[in-house]
């Protein structure tokens, strides 16, 4: 009896999650794009984003442009925020380079990056 106790107590630990692949969007479409912006906006805590340049649908790395800097400001060290999207048990997923933190695609369709 105790055997059993000790296993199902040890069956979480020995389960894996499975590895983060990259992945492209299936298509690029204005909605798609729009929608993409909207859950990067939202995972960088920010009214709005701008996307930098690259094809999500080609590429597995989005980046998102720093804010314009104000007109009291000079030239500014901001960089661009990166996010590679990636897929997880098949759904997908940006993944933020800064901590690693996922944030989902809901409704979106990936494929693995070739």
């Amino acid at each position: 009896m105790h055997r059993w106790i000790i296993l199902f107590a040890l069956a979480p630990l020995a389960a894996c999650e499975a590895e983060p692949q990259l992945a492209t969007l299936t298509e690029a479409s204005p909605e798609t794009v729009e929608a993409l912006t909207g859950v990067l906006a939202a995972a960088l805590g920010r009214a709005s984003v701008q996307l930098g340049p690259g094809d999500p649908s080609r590429e597995p790395v989005v980046s998102v442009l720093p804010p314009q800097p104000g007109p009291m400001e000079g030239n500014s060290p901001a960089m661009p925020a990166l996010f590679d999207i990636v897929l997880v048990e098949g759904d997908c997923y940006v993944r933020a380079h800064s901590d690693g933190a996922l944030h989902l695609l809901a409704g979106f369709s990936c494929v693995p990056a070739g």
